[in-house]
């Protein structure tokens, strides 16, 4: 018999064995639909499967001809339910900010696979999902071309080996360094990696698209610390970015109160209603992110305390103002055609 593994690559045909293992059987059209092909693809799968040596028959189910699993070769399958694709495909859509990665083609691959799973009623209520649950990703980071540094990054971790780098951070860079990767972290569609920087002989995080370099230091061992928890990395800031503890307090005017009072910002944030709004008291570690966030609400909020953060803030609304205070006119939009 002629092979026809060629017609069917390997992810496919983990699917359609998935499936049929899964629902206990399928017909050549339930496949096809699941898989979004033709029926005469569907069909090759079905001979490639058997090809590789997968033992099927045909069965009738009333008028319709199915595909079964020979019992004695079947598996004990993790089966989804149609709550738990909806939970799926809602992480799914959080991550598409991954997308030239690698990370978001392994977690579609996943996805595939485990849909294969759903039996035929559920399939049915979760179809469309994809349209049905959509996740809006406010100016995620692009990582086109970054697939084999953070391949590099990932086989570091899980091997817990060194990594050569360079960094902007670093000697403008141009300062090759070595990385003891700890964590790769997810921060506002971003991807950070945090570790012992051998430059700076402490923990350090760097945003991936600082790199201008990173190298997996194949066989070159550290040892993992043992009580390193990557909450510390964070612990107390306003973000990502930390610094020395600082009680703050912000008016927010009526207009934008419910929207601040409905969020958790910081665990250690307390608000109390005043005369035209409320005010917003924390006590953070570090105030680069919180200023770019309070210069977001525009007229609407008020740094209270400390001074030197109200002044930092006066300041940039200064400057701003004075670009847009400027006696030259702006240039005159052009004629429609």
């Amino acid at each position: 018999m002629v092979k026809r593994q060629n017609y069917a690559p390997s992810l496919r045909l983990s699917e359609v064995r998935t499936l049929l293992h899964a629902t206990g059987g399928c017909t050549i059209y339930e496949i096809a639909e699941r898989l979004k092909v033709s029926t005469r693809t569907a069909l090759r799968y079905m001979q490639a499967l058997e090809d590789g040596g997968e033992r099927l028959y045909e069965d009738t189910d009333g008028r319709k001809k199915v595909w079964r699993v020979v019992p004695s070769t079947r598996e004990a399958t993790f089966r989804l339910t149609t709550s738990q694709m909806v939970s799926l495909v809602l992480s799914r859509r959080v991550f598409d900010f991954l997308d030239g990665t690698g990370f978001k083609e392994d977690l579609d691959d996943v996805f595939q696979q485990l849909e294969a799973t759903l039996q035929k009623k559920d399939f049915v209520s979760a179809r469309h999902l994809d349209k049905k649950l959509y996740d809006v990703n406010e100016a995620p980071y692009r990582y086109e071309g970054r697939l084999d540094d953070v391949n590099d990054i990932v086989t570091a971790l899980l091997r817990e080996e060194q990594l050569s780098a360079r960094h902007t951070s670093v000697g403008r860079g141009k300062e090759r360094f070595r990385i003891d990767p700890y964590t790769l972290l997810v921060y506002k569609k971003g991807l950070y990696l945090a570790g012992y920087s051998h430059f700076h002989s402490a923990l350090r995080t760097f945003a991936l698209d600082g790199f201008t370099h990173l190298d997996w230091k194949k066989g070159l061992k550290f040892e993992y610390p043992s009580d390193y928890d990557p909450s510390t990395l964070v612990a107390g800031a306003f973000g990502l970015f930390g610094g020395h503890e600082t009680e703050v307090r912000i008016f927010f005017s009526t207009k934008v109160a419910r929207y601040v009072e409905r969020r958790q910002w910081h665990p250690s944030q307390k608000t109390q209603k005043v005369p035209g709004g409320i005010e917003l008291t924390m006590a953070v570690k570090g105030t680069v992110e919180l200023k770019s966030w309070v210069l977001g609400f525009g007229d609407q909020a008020e740094v209270k305390a400390p001074l030197a953060l109200r002044q930092a803030v006066a300041e940039e609304l200064a400057r701003a103002g004075q670009r847009y205070s400027s006696t030259s006119s702006p240039p005159a939009p052009a004629p429609l055609p």
